[in-house]
């Protein structure tokens, strides 16, 4: 065992030469109990046990301690009994190189420095594939004799300078050459380097693993320090999959991963977010803008399942989560999506759509680290259809009825008295989502975090606040987050992970009076202020509220009423791991996870005075308690050994999981005061209660073996075999495998001197996972038949209440199936410059569970419960390719990444009904379309005139009555199969499209100078249709309101135009008309571009930040939502594919700060 015994930084020579030193081999004997100096038993531990010590000399200098070795002692117990004797501190870098320190702050801080430094050595040792026992000269010899002979060179000048990370500490051995020259040197262990050039026109180039490679111009300049940031982006990085972590490099997978560094770029108040265009094969569809529920969905890969959940599985440190979208982002290390079989068959039958993996973060220093981030920002609706003034609306109303054969509504004079505003209280001109929208909302979120390593146990305790306010009044949310992770070595061979969180949601809603029932409730305020016609008042001169439609108040005056909506919840998990190392290469985990939600809803329709002698009630109240509790129980094994050049990881156990939901509600009606809101002040009368309770448990075993030659050669394969609740005990369970390999190409020989080339892999699997639950409550228990109450049976002369069974159901319903191929290759190029990701996948889900939609018998009536019928596929393209560009000071970055994506029905089993029309289906899905589609007539413009109408073919199937200005209907098909001069629906329908997008797409820019940085993300779909159903889309449905696109661009007398973008203006009923049924005339191209978000952020410099007693302080400005790009109508977003009430997509600007103290 080498020793140095040098004063100059002790530190770090003396780890080097412990690290870089050869050690001796001392047997197991034990030593007689003598004062000595720990510098000695130190020494003589390090080659007992075959590690490295590494402390400040200054530290042990003169110490005795009375100490022995005992036969069979471990490491750590002998290290614990030694320093415990002198009050000192250790801390274990792998598996062989041990810390040294006291337990202050100043020791701690030394110990930290020490430790990065290890941490380079053994980049070094790993980079060059060194052994320190099979060493024939010392590495930092040879270190120094590459930078001593490049010293030696001949040139015209020297330049030298110090090289540094992105937290300010020397980068030993950072590998530094003259840019197309063999000219190259290295740092020392202070990171310093001197280099001799033969022009200032040099360029130096820095390389160092797991740095971004760094070019710079010398420029005439003698001293060049440089900073390297790190190389997030390499394939060694450790990507979480289920039940554990693996390499990227050897990773066969289809996995795409989400750092906490690209979560908290953006402040968000909903994690999926976050997913928002940052990942290949993942789409996330937001619905609205409404505080707390976004509402939308995250699809893996496209649609599988017609009936089931289509939502992948979402998991937080392994337990499952309902809703995600909850968790504090401050709190997430990264967020995992697994999208192939050979990933995510590890969950078996809820993997189908691709599993989510989220893992919290733990305390990284050992020092206590505090910080805090924080935003303040306002938003906006990005915007909403705008509907005509009441003068233009009463001369439309005009036309409509002119249209239908009626009397006008309004006279000249009386359009006039609306235009010139003479009288508000009769012929008004209001503008009621001015009244009930503002203009912008206020929110803020804030998060502490603190944490701590020491010695044995770490600890990091996140607290989070968020607050959201509505754009509607009396809207607002708010989120308090707790999570405390804890991580105890008991002893050597055992660790506890402790994972304790919690949150409590308030959301606040409006609601309307009583009589209104849905129509009062906060979307459908929103939805009837943005399209009430303006022609109503909203409040008289004399006080009174305007009567509005059928004298039932208007949106203003329903928001102002007392009525109310509260949803509270309070959401409390806790989850313990055991891990056990039974033997070397051999550990045991042990999991078990409780969660358990409370909540309780409350809705209050108010009585309300629209005039003194129009009162809208009685009042009522709704309540609902509920409580939902989940356990697990999980049990793992795992081996892991490398052998030479073999590696080989198995994994087996076993889990066992449970839910239980039950929900209460009450109402009563007729309450004496509106401010008196408890249940029992109201009515006895028409008082109601209801009740409904549901369970699930699922029992799996689980299994997977992963072996590697060389890291060149990959092989996988999973199994795991599930038994659910949810089907029959013939069905019960259910087994699904997968196997998955890869070959590391650019390992090969024949590619080593290919300097071009970092990283090439192929890899490709197969495998089946499954699906289960179908939608709705009767999901829970498929295979029952289904009995309702209320049902009257005569018995003689009396009639008595009872139950029937009105749906018979398959009592052999099994598992969804979903059988996965993937191939693929991933690439790094020009010193990971570029990297390029391919991925050819497809998806085919057989059994599909679907309900055939026909009655058993028209005698009997029964309904038909789902049956195992049907196949499903998908299969596209992922591509991802991104470049970086990082200098002394300037960065830039690119990545795209784009799915392409072919969804259909290949098979409906029973429903595969040969159609008229050659389709075969049952009227809403067919083979060989997507899942969800719009079938319909194709429209061919709008009549002109009579003589158009008679020249057409016959309409009269579809419209019996056609006059000019109406949907001109293609007749495409017959009972031969070719047009027959007639448009019907038996034969003339078609798919018209999918809402299904066939492209998605994300693009993320990044150019940052120094500390300043400029982010930007764009996101987009194509391919994909969408229609404005009912008053989304039609003019005057039930005398509503008219939009400023309809009245512009619609057919009339005055402007016969053949291709108006709107037929002839007419009253439409809630059965509709003629031209308001399904055809292309409504069917609309809802492809868009986003700009979903742009950041700009400010890093104060270091020597600002210490000055402060800070460690660092970030600013930015962020905002998001700012622009779309479509083709949809006006005011509304293709996104949200909306028909009547919906809460606008809001546009988010924040200021925030991050500040590590």
């Amino acid at each position: 065992m080498k020793f140095c015994q040098l004063s100059a930084r002790p530190w770090a020579l003396l780890l080097l030469c412990f690290a870089l030193g050869q050690p001796l081999f001392a047997g197991g004997a034990e030593y007689e109990l003598q004062p000595r100096l720990l510098v000695e038993v130190l020494e003589e531990m390090s080659e007992h046990y075959q590690v490295f010590f590494s402390y400040d000399t200054e530290l042990v200098k003169n110490i005795e301690v009375e100490f022995h070795f005992k036969t069979g002692e471990s490491l750590n117990t002998a290290i614990d009994r030694l320093l415990g004797k002198v009050g000192l501190m250790y801390k274990s870098i792998g598996n062989k190189y041990y810390v040294i320190h006291p337990e202050t702050k100043k020791g701690k801080k030394g110990a930290r420095k020490l430790e990065r430094k290890i941490q380079q050595i053994r980049k070094l040792e790993n980079r060059e594939n060194l052994s320190l026992q099979s060493r024939k000269q010392d590495k930092f010899d040879q270190l120094r004799s590459v930078a001593e002979s490049a010293i030696r060179m001949k040139a015209l000048y020297p330049v030298s300078g110090t090289v540094t990370s992105d937290e300010g500490e020397p980068l030993i051995g950072v590998n530094i050459q003259v840019k197309g020259t063999a000219r190259g040197t290295i740092t020392d262990l202070d990171g310093k380097y001197t280099i001799e050039l033969s022009g200032s026109e040099d360029v130096l180039v820095f390389s160092y693993t797991g740095y971004q490679r760094q070019e710079v111009v010398v420029a005439n300049r003698t001293t060049i320090d440089v900073t390297m940031a790190p190389d997030n982006t390499l394939l060694d990085e450790v990507v979480v999959v289920g039940y554990g972590s693996q390499k990227k490099s050897t990773l066969v997978g289809s996995v795409a991963q989400v750092t906490a560094e690209e979560i908290n770029e953006r402040p968000v108040t909903q994690l999926r977010q976050a997913l928002t265009g940052q990942m290949p094969g993942v789409t996330v569809i937001q619905r609205s803008g409404q505080p707390g529920n976004q509402g939308g969905s995250i699809q893996v890969r496209g649609l599988n399942s017609v009936q089931s959940d289509n939502s992948p599985l979402i998991l937080v440190d392994g337990i499952p989560t309902p809703n995600f979208n909850d968790i504090d982002p401050n709190a997430i290390e990264s967020i995992s999506v697994l999208k192939d079989a050979s990933t995510a068959a590890i969950y078996g039958s809820r993997a189908a759509n691709g599993v989510i993996l989220i893992t919290t973060k733990t305390a990284k220093a050992d020092d206590i680290q505090v910080s805090y981030s924080g935003y303040y920002g306002f938003q906006t609706a990005t915007g909403y259809p705008q509907y005509v003034d009441s003068w233009e609306y009463a001369d439309l109303l005009n036309e409509a009825n002119t249209n239908d054969g009626l009397s006008p509504a309004y006279t000249q004079e009386e359009v006039e008295l609306f235009r010139n505003g003479s009288d508000p209280d009769n012929y008004p001109n209001s503008k009621f989502a001015d009244e009930v929208l503002k203009d912008r909302s206020n929110q803020t979120g804030h998060n502490i975090t603190v944490a701590n390593r020491s010695g044995k146990s770490s600890y990091l305790l996140s607290l989070g606040y968020m607050y959201q306010d509505g754009i509607i009044a009396n809207n607002n949310y708010d989120r308090y987050n707790a999570r405390l992770n804890v991580v105890s070595d008991i002893s050597d061979r055992l660790k506890l992970t402790t994972r304790l969180s919690g949150k409590v949601i308030n959301d606040d809603q409006p609601s309307g009076p009583a009589t209104l029932g849905n129509a009062g409730n906060m979307l459908g305020i929103i939805g009837q202020a943005v399209r009430y016609p303006a022609i109503y008042p909203i409040r008289l001169s004399n006080g009174d509220w305007g009567g509005g439609f059928e004298q039932s108040g208007t949106p203003v005056s329903f928001l102002a009423s007392e009525s109310f909506y509260q949803g509270n919840s309070t959401d409390l998990g806790a989850n313990f791991q055991l891990d056990w190392t039974v033997v070397p290469h051999l550990k045991f985990s042990l999991i078990g996870g409780y969660t358990y939600l409370d909540g309780r809803n409350e809705r209050f329709s108010a009585t309300q005075s629209i005039t003194p002698t129009n009162i809208l009630g009685p009042a009522s109240l709704n309540v609902t308690n509920y409580n939902e509790k989940y356990q697990t129980l999980q049990q793992l094994l795992e081996y892991n050994k490398i052998f030479g050049d073999h590696e080989l990881t198995a994994l087996v156990g076993h889990t066992f999981e449970n839910s239980y939901y039950e929900a209460v509600s009450a109402s009563r009606i007729g309450f004496p005061d509106n401010n008196i809101t408890q249940l029992n002040a109201g009515s006895a009368d028409g008082q109601a209660n209801s009740g409904t309770a549901r369970e699930w448990a699922i029992d799996s075993y689980l299994g997977r073996l992963r072996y590697s030659f060389k890291n060149k050669y990959l092989l996988e394969g999973v199994v795991r075999y599930d038994g659910s609740s949810r089907f029959p005990a013939a069905n019960k369970y259910a087994l699904f495998p997968s196997f998955a390999a890869g070959w590391r190409i650019s390992e090969e020989p024949f590619l080593r001197d290919a300097t071009w080339l970092n990283e090439f892999k192929l890899k490709a699997s197969w495998g089946q996972v499954g699906a289960q639950a179908l939608s709705g409550a009767a999901g829970y228990y498929p295979y029952q038949d289904l009995i309702y109450t209320g049902y009257n049976y005569p018995f003689g002369n009396n009639i008595q209440t009872g139950v029937a069974a009105t749906t018979l159901n398959d009592p052999n319903l099994s598992w969804e199936t979903t059988e996965i191929f993937d191939l693929g290759f991933e690439a790094s190029l020009f010193n990971n410059a570029v990297t390029v990701n391919a991925t050819y996948f497809n998806k085919e889900t057989f059994n599909l569970l679907l309900s055939p939609g026909s009655s058993i018998s028209s005698v009997l009536g029964f309904g038909v419960g789902p049956q195992n019928t049907g196949t499903s596929s998908n299969k596209g393209l992922e591509l991802v390719v991104g470049y970086r560009k990082g200098g002394e000071n300037f960065r830039f970055g690119i990545t795209t990444n784009v799915t392409f994506l072919q969804n259909e029905m290949l098979d409906l089993g029973v429903a595969n009904i040969q159609q008229p029309n050659g389709l075969i289906g049952d009227g809403n899905r067919f083979i060989g379309y997507p899942i969800n589609i719009y079938y319909g007539l194709v429209a061919d413009g709008l009549f002109v005139d009579e003589a158009d109408i008679e020249a057409s073919v016959d309409q009269s199937a579809v419209n019996p009555r056609p006059v000019p200005g109406d949907i001109r209907y293609a007749d495409i098909s017959g009972p031969d199969g070719v047009p027959d001069g007639k448009v019907d629906l038996t034969y003339d329908r078609t798919i018209l499209g999918s809402t299904i997008p066939e492209l998605s797409y994300g693009i993320n820019l990044s150019v940052g100078y120094r500390g300043l940085n400029l982010s930007a993300l764009l996101q987009g779909v194509g391919g994909a249709s969408g229609r404005l159903d009912n008053a989304a889309g039609l003019a005057f449905v039930n005398q509503g309101g008219i939009q400023r696109w309809q009245a512009d661009e619609r057919w009339s007398p005055a402007n016969p135009n053949p291709n108006a973008e709107y037929p002839r203006l007419e009253i439409i009923p809630n059965g509709g008309t003629p031209n308001s049924q399904l055809s292309s005339f409504w069917v609309l191209d809802a492809s868009y571009l986003k700009l979903r978000n742009v950041r700009l952020s400010y890093e104060l410099p270091k020597t600002v930040v210490e000055s402060l007693g800070l460690g660092r302080v970030q600013l930015m400005l962020s905002g998001e939502n700012l622009l779309a790009f479509h083709g949809y109508r006006e005011g509304w977003d293709p996104e949200i594919n909306a028909s009547l009430n919906y809460y606008p997509i809001l546009a988010n600007y924040t200021f925030g700060v991050n500040v590590n103290f």
